[in-house]
C-alpha cells in the first residue's frame, strides 16, 4: 500500500536513485489523501449492505492508456444472508449507470449520494443467489481510483486503478466492507492491440477483436477484498521470471512484470526485478508458501506515487528493492489475511514494513549497503520524531486516510512493535510459528489485532496484555536512565529508571531489555525484565565496568537518557502492595533491599493516579533490608492510588511504581469514624448496601446509651456528623450503628477534654 516511507535506495541504474546511507522519505504504499486531519468524509454504508455476501465479480470494461474514461459492465453474484428488499452498492456519481439487469431481466433502479439502489417488489429470502449486471460509463476523477499519464520519457503511456482505502467506488460498482471478500473474479479489459493489460490472477487468454482491439481476460479463484480488483493498461513490454520455493519443488511460481517498453529501462530495473524470486522463496520459508502460488505474482509500472499491493500483481511507480519487498510482504499480510477494520491497519502495513526488515536480515547482500540494524534504527528514530500517537487508529480517524496510512505510526511503529514482540517472545521459533499459523488460520478472510494477540498468546503460552496495552493501544516510547554501582568486588548493581514521552497515557513500558556492560576486560550483555520503575538488578560481576549501552541490538523503540557510574543505588524495592482491611483502612506493605543510603520514604496518595500529595513519612528500619507495614487511616473514597517517594541521604529521590487499592467497604455495611480522638464533634462514615434507616447511639464505658439518633442513608457511602460532644465528660466511648436487619457495628473513640 501507499505512504510516506523510507526509501532504501537499492543500487540500480537508469531512472532510479543509487543507494545512500542517509534515510530519506518517499511514498511506498500509495493511497489517496481524501481528507485532511480536520475533516471527516461524508461516507455512509447502509446496514442492509450486510444482508448479502459477494460471491463473484466480473468486470468487462473498455479502457485506453492515458485516459480516465471507462465503459462496460460490472456483474456480481451475491448470496443473501438475510431477507433483502433492496440491493445497494456504491458508485461515484461521475459514473453514469445505463441499465441494470437482475437475474437476466432489466430492472428499475435509482442513484444518489454515490450509491445505486435496486428495489425488489418482494424481499428475496435468505440464501438466495442473485445475479446483478450493471452497465455503466463515465470519467473517473484524476488520481481518485484511477491514474493516467506518461512515464520514462514518454516511452510509457498508462492508465491504472488504485482503490485503497475507499476509492473502488470511483471506478466500479462495489460493496466497500472489509469483512466481505469477493470469492472469485474475472477481469476483462478491452483496449487497442498495441497495449498490454495486467490484472489479478492468471491470464486466461487474449482475444483479437474487430477494429484493432484486443481483450485481456484475467481470472482469480482466490478471495480478495473489495479494494484489490485492479487493472493497468499501457504500451508495456513483458518481462518474466520464476520463483521456486522449496515446499513446492520442482514446481515454480510465475512472475510477470509489465514495464516500459524500452531496452534501456529494462536493463536499469532488471537487477531489482530479479530479486523478486529470491524474496518470494524466503518469505515462503518464513510465512508459509506464497498464498497465490497456483496463479502468479507480478508488477505493473504506473506513476501512482508509490506501490500498491494489488493481489497477485502490485502496481509500482518504481522498482526500488525496499518497495518490491514491501508490496510482496502484503501478499501475505493484507491480501491473504486482511485487517478486519481500518483501526487495525498495522496488520497490513506494519507487517509489510517488517517484511523489508526480515529480507534485509535474511538476504543482506540484496540490500547493500543498508543493513537490517541500520534500517531498524531509522524506523525507531522516525517513530520518535513525535512524542505521542498510537498504532491503533481510533474510531474518529477511520475515514482520515492521512491517519490510517501514517508512515510514522501504522508503518514504522507498527513494524517496530513487531520487532519488539519478536524480542519479547525470546524465541524466533515461536515468533515465526505465530506468523505462519496466523496466515493459515485466517487465510482468505479478515483478522483483528485481538485475533493476532490471542494466537500469539496461545502459541507462546503467556499473556501479552501489557505489551499491547502499552505499545499498540498506548502512546509514546520510553527513555532509559541507568545507574550502575559496584557494591562489592563480585557484585554489580544496575538501577533502571524509565521516563515516557506520553506519561498521561502510557506511564510505563514493561518487558525485556538488553544492557551491554562495557569493560576493559570485555563487554557483557545481560537481559533484564522490567516490571516496575527504578528496579535494581544485582549480578555477579568481577570485571571493572566503565559504561552501559542500552538496547544494543535495537529491539525496542527507546531513547537513552543518563548513564551514571559510582552512585549508590538508593533502594531496591522488592515489592510494594496494598489492601483494604476490615476497618476500611488502607494497609500498605513493601519490602526493600540495599537501602543503606535511604533516609526515609514518603507515602504519596492520589484519587486519579496522576496528581499525588504527601500523606506521611516512614523512616528506614535499621539494617540492610527493610520490611514495612503502614496503615493509612481516615481515607473514605472507594479507591486510591499510592506510590512511595524514596529520599536518600543526599536529598535525591526516586519513585516506586503506582498501585491502586479499592476499599472493601464499597458493597458491604461498614462504618468509620474520624477524627479519633475527638474534641467537639465526630464524623461518621456509613457504607450501606441499600437504602435503609439506621439507629445511631453513643454508649459509655459501661454500655449505657447516653445519646441516640436515627438517619436514613442511601445505598453506597454516607456521611453523618455528630455535634456537641464537648457536653460529655472526657473518656472512652462506643459509637454504635444498627441497620434495619439488626446488624450492629461498633467503633471505639476517645473524647478529649
Amino acid at each position: 500500500m501507499r505512504i510516506l516511507f523510507f526509501i532504501y535506495l537499492s543500487m540500480i541504474m537508469g531512472n532510479t536513485i543509487c543507494a545512500q546511507q542517509t534515510t530519506t522519505f518517499s511514498e511506498k504504499c500509495k493511497h489517496h489523501s481524501i481528507l485532511n486531519n480536520n475533516q471527516r468524509v461524508s461516507y455512509y454504508q447502509y446496514p442492509s449492505m450486510n444482508n448479502y455476501d459477494v460471491k463473484y465479480l466480473k468486470l468487462d470494461l473498455n479502457a485506453e492508456p492515458g485516459s480516465y474514461n471507462l465503459s462496460g459492465t460490472c456483474s456480481t453474484i451475491v448470496k443473501t444472508t438475510a431477507p433483502l428488499d433492496t440491493f445497494i452498492c456504491e458508485l461515484k456519481s461521475n459514473m453514469i449507470v445505463d441499465s441494470i439487469h437482475v437475474n437476466g431481466s432489466r430492472h428499475l433502479f435509482s442513484v444518489g449520494n454515490d450509491h445505486i439502489m435496486i428495489p425488489f417488489p418482494l424481499p428475496f429470502s435468505i440464501n438466495t443467489l442473485l445475479s446483478i449486471e450493471i452497465y455503466y460509463h463515465g470519467t473517473s476523477a484524476a488520481q481518485m481510483g484511477m491514474y493516467a499519464g506518461n512515464m520514462q520519457g514518454n516511452t510509457l503511456t498508462y492508465t491504472a486503478t488504485l482503490s485503497e482505502s475507499y476509492q473502488a467506488r470511483e471506478w466500479f460498482p462495489v460493496k466497500q466492507i472489509l469483512e466481505d471478500k469477493i470469492d472469485s473474479a474475472d477481469i476483462w479489459i478491452t483496449t487497442n492491440a498495441v497495449n498490454k493489460v495486467g490484472s489479478n490472477g492468471l491470464l486466461q487468454g487474449i482475444d483479437n477483436l474487430p477494429n484493432g482491439k484486443v481483450r485481456y481476460r484475467w481470472k482469480t479463484t482466490h478471495p480478495m477484498n473489495y479494494y484489490m480488483p485492479s487493472f493497468a493498461v499501457g504500451n508495456y513490454q513483458e518481462y518474466i521470471n520464476y520463483a521456486r520455493p522449496v515446499s513446492i519443488s520442482p514446481d515454480s511460481i510465475l512472475i510477470q512484470h509489465y514495464i516500459a517498453n524500452s531496452i534501456n529501462y529494462l536493463n536499469s530495473v532488471k537487477p531489482n526485478l530479479d530479486k523478486t524470486p529470491a524474496f518470494i522463496e524466503k518469505l515462503s520459508e518464513l510465512y508459509g508458501l506464497y498464498p497465490f502460488s497456483d496463479e502468479k505474482y507480478g508488477h505493473c509500472l504506473a506513476a501512482i506515487g508509490g506501490g500498491m499491493e494489488h493481489q497477485t500483481m502490485s502496481t509500482m511507480s518504481a522498482f526500488t528493492t525496499d518497495v518490491i519487498a514491501h508490496e510482496l510482504g502484503h501478499q501475505w499480510f493484507g491480501d491473504n489475511v486482511t485487517c478486519s477494520t481500518w483501526n487495525d491497519i498495522w496488520l497490513n502495513e506494519g507487517f509489510a514494513t517488517y517484511s523489508e526488515q526480515l529480507l534485509m536480515e535474511k538476504l543482506p547482500s540484496m540490500f547493500t549497503p543498508l543493513t537490517a540494524s541500520a534500517n531498524m534504527l531509522s524506523i525507531h528514530n522516525n517513530v520518535m520524531t513525535v512524542t505521542n500517537g498510537s498504532v491503533y487508529v481510533p474510531d474518529a480517524s477511520v475515514f482520515n486516510e492521512n491517519r490510517i496510512f501514517s508512515s510514522r505510526l501504522s508503518y514504522n511503529k507498527g513494524a517496530g512493535i513487531i520487532h519488539n514482540l519478536r524480542f519479547e517472545m525470546q524465541s524466533d521459533s515461536l515468533f515465526f510459528k505465530t506468523l505462519r499459523n496466523y496466515q493459515q488460520q485466517y487465510k482468505n478472510t479478515v483478522a483483528s489485532t485481538q485475533n493476532f494477540k490471542q494466537l500469539a498468546e496461545n502459541i507462546c503460552g503467556r499473556n501479552f496484555n501489557d505489551f499491547f496495552n502499552e505499545w499498540y493501544y498506548g502512546e509514546g516510547y520510553p527513555t532509559f536512565n541507568i545507574t550502575y554501582f559496584k557494591s562489592s568486588p563480585d557484585t554489580l548493581l544496575i538501577m533502571v529508571n524509565e521516563t515516557t514521552s506520553a506519561p498521561a497515557i502510557t506511564p510505563f513500558f514493561k518487558g525485556f531489555l538488553e544492557l551491554t556492560i562495557n569493560s576493559p576486560q570485555g563487554d557483557t550483555t545481560i537481559l533484564v525484565n522490567l516490571s516496575s520503575n527504578n528496579q535494581v538488578f544485582s549480578f555477579v560481576y568481577r570485571k571493572t565496568p566503565n559504561g552501559v549501552i542500552v538496547d544494543p541490538n535495537n529491539w525496542i523503540i527507546n531513547k537513552t537518557g543518563t548513564i551514571t557510574n559510582g552512585v549508590i543505588v538508593p533502594v531496591k524495592l522488592i515489592s510494594f502492595e496494598g489492601k483494604s482491611n476490615k476497618d476500611c483502612q488502607y494497609e500498605l506493605k513493601w519490602n526493600t533491599a540495599e537501602e543503606s543510603n535511604v533516609d526515609h520514604y514518603e507515602i504519596e496518595i492520589s484519587t486519579n493516579g496522576i496528581n499525588f500529595t504527601k500523606n506521611k513519612n516512614v523512616y528506614v528500619n535499621s539494617g540492610v533490608y527493610g520490611s514495612y507495614n503502614c496503615i493509612v487511616k481516615e481515607l473514605f473514597e472507594n479507591k486510591y492510588y499510592f506510590r512511595l517517594k524514596v529520599i536518600d541521604k543526599n536529598g535525591n529521590h526516586t519513585f516506586s511504581n503506582i498501585i491502586s487499592v479499592r476499599s472493601n467497604c464499597i458493597n458491604n455495611f461498614n462504618i468509620a469514624v474520624w477524627p479519633n480522638p475527638v474534641y467537639e464533634h465526630i464524623n461518621l462514615i456509613v457504607w450501606s448496601p441499600l437504602t435503609q434507616r439506621f439507629n445511631i447511639s453513643i454508649l459509655d464505658n459501661k454500655g449505657q446509651v447516653i445519646r441516640k439518633e436515627n438517619a436514613l442513608f442511601q445505598s453506597g457511602k454516607n456521611e453523618f456528623k455528630i455535634l456537641n460532644l464537648n457536653q460529655l465528660a472526657a473518656g472512652s466511648y462506643i459509637l454504635q450503628v444498627i441497620d434495619e436487619n439488626g446488624t450492629t457495628l461498633n467503633k471505639k473513640f476517645i473524647l478529649k477534654p
